[in-house]
């Protein structure tokens, strides 16, 4: 194989010297020279490169085959341990990032990282130059293009047909201008077409050995989430138990605040690997909060709160590992799961005769800032094929606060999908209200659960008032007296949520209540 690869650049380069050299003209020599200049820097920035790199995938096929003959130690070990896994500079370089990523992850007790997140085909086209590689064929037509125009003008120039000598001598000049044109013409495509053909075989086996490289990598060295879990698991869930069993619980539902859990220590580094093995084997899912009409008490609608289930914990609550996610930057890609989930139990609910209530998603800062928020539904919308108004979307305050400027289009994209748009966690603060009332909303979500307005009853009607006049709807969260429910009663809320009315429900016993209609 290396053998062959040497040889398609030699019969570029062969070709290229071949063409300049029997060129019919000095115009052409100088066009084709270039060309070949040009292909000789694509060889030893990219075609060479990617030869050398290839070898390299080799060698590190048969360095996995030595690791996996030693004696007394593991492949794992015996594979880290090996000086010069690759014998190739770029590949060796990248295998040095790897093991001191890996070294700091079993000291820190985290899971082991998969060799491709240094070592894949992206980062591979980078060393190999692959964007301005692709270039170069194109740019040796286009030589050829210029060849042509520049030999036919040439010898249009030398036109005259004063005298007959004259006019001989400008059908000379125009029959080599056109030979000049002809020459370089053909050049450029034959040279573009070896360049082309002799890249794309390359990177083909390239591609090819990396991915048989990390395969054998994958199956053969590194160690199985079992293999790990021998090593670090049952103490790390004996660390979870540890910090769990000393996290106080507050009264009533037993929710844990973010400030509890700082306070209490919790350790990332224990949790983090956990929570990662959770999302690979699916243990995070969504409870229903069920949203009602305060006035007769039907099911209008629902919050999907997103919980991990543990398989020796149990459910844990969203305050012990939503901060770790933030902190982590992985909070997106949970949120995106839970989207997709819901969006598939509608479909479920659709197809077995169960008629929907709009389910509410939470969607955060970090979403608007990290995604096309706007695009992931549209998408989700077409893959499930659900109606629009059975999916609300409830954008976090803090999301309009910081991100106006990024939040305004999606806001505008998702209300003319058909979605409706709730603004979550408006605390009553009035001058805060008057300002979030140039923003397109459908809906404000007012969390009696605010440090602002706890055991604060009577500011509720003037709430209400103050939004009437700014033409802006408002529901209820976190209603969990019989005093909070009459006042909001009064002062014309419609609907809301809380552990008055429903804690948050499996969607089993979601549905169950949603064939009868009312909490019972």
């Amino acid at each position: 194989m290396k053998l062959f690869s040497y040889l398609s650049v030699a019969v570029l380069l062969l070709s290229s010297i071949a063409l300049a050299a029997y060129s019919p003209d000095l115009l052409s020599a100088l066009i084709v020279g270039l060309m070949c200049i040009i292909a000789l820097a694509g060889c030893i920035h990219g075609l060479l490169p990617t030869i050398s790199i290839t070898g390299g995938l080799l060698n590190g096929q048969k360095s996995i085959r030595k690791a996996s003959e030693t004696e007394g130690s593991s492949a794992w070990v015996a594979a880290l341990q090996i000086d010069r896994f690759f014998q190739q500079k770029t590949l060796d370089g990248l295998f040095e990032e790897y093991r001191e990523k890996v070294q700091h992850q079993r000291e820190t007790g985290q899971i082991v990282s998969d060799l491709d997140e240094v070592l894949n085909e992206d980062v591979l086209a980078l060393h190999t130059w692959k964007g301005v590689i692709a270039q170069l064929p194109g740019t040796l037509t286009g030589l050829g293009i210029l060849g042509t125009f520049v030999g036919l003008l040439l010898g249009l120039r030398g036109i005259s047909f004063v005298t007959v000598e004259a006019a001989l001598g400008s059908v000379q000049s125009i029959l080599a201008g056109i030979n000049t044109a002809f020459y370089t013409s053909i050049a450029g495509v034959i040279l573009s077409i070896l360049f082309n053909i002799t890249n794309n075989v390359l990177r083909t086996i390239m591609n090819r050995e990396t991915g048989l490289f990390l395969e054998e990598f994958h199956k053969s060295v590194i160690p199985t989430t079992d293999e790990q879990a021998r090593y670090s698991s049952r103490r790390e869930v004996r660390q979870i138990l540890e910090l769990l069993e000393r996290l106080p619980r507050n009264a009533g539902n037993g929710v844990l605040s973010r400030e509890t859990v700082q306070s209490a220590g919790l350790n990332e580094r224990v949790l983090m690997p956990q929570i990662l093995d959770g999302l690979r084997k699916n243990e995070f899912t969504f409870f229903l909060q069920p949203r009602y009409d305060l006035n007769t008490r039907r099911v209008v609608g629902a919050e999907a709160l997103v919980r991990w289930n543990h398989p020796v914990l149990g459910v844990i609550s969203p305050a012990v590992f939503i901060p770790v996610l933030e902190n982590n930057g992985y909070i997106t890609k949970l949120d995106q799961y839970i989207w997709e989930e819901v969006c598939k139990t509608i479909r479920v609910w659709i197809d077995a005769g169960v008629r929907p209530v709009p389910i509410a998603v939470n969607v955060t800062k970090t979403d608007i800032l990290a995604i096309d928020v706007a695009e992931f539904f549209s998408e989700m919308l077409k893959k499930y094929r659900i109606p629009p108004k059975y999916l609300n979307i409830d954008i976090a305050k803090s999301a309009y606060l910081e991100t106006h400027g990024a939040l305004s289009d999606t806001e505008a994209q998702l209300q003319q999908m058909g979605f409706r748009v709730i603004l979550d966690g408006f605390d009553g603060d009035y001058v805060e209200l008057s300002a979030l009332g140039g923003f397109g909303t459908d809906l404000l979500k007012l969390d009696l659960r605010s440090a602002a307005l706890q055991n604060k009853t009577d500011v509720l009607p003037g709430i209400f008032a103050q939004a009437r006049t700014l033409r802006l709807n408002l529901l209820a969260e976190g209603i969990e007296s019989t005093e909070q429910l009459n006042v909001l009663r009064k002062a014309g809320c419609t609907e809301g949520q809380g552990y008055l009315f429903s804690r948050p429900l499996s969607v089993d016993e979601f549905v169950r209540i949603l064939k009868v209609g009312h909490s019972g």
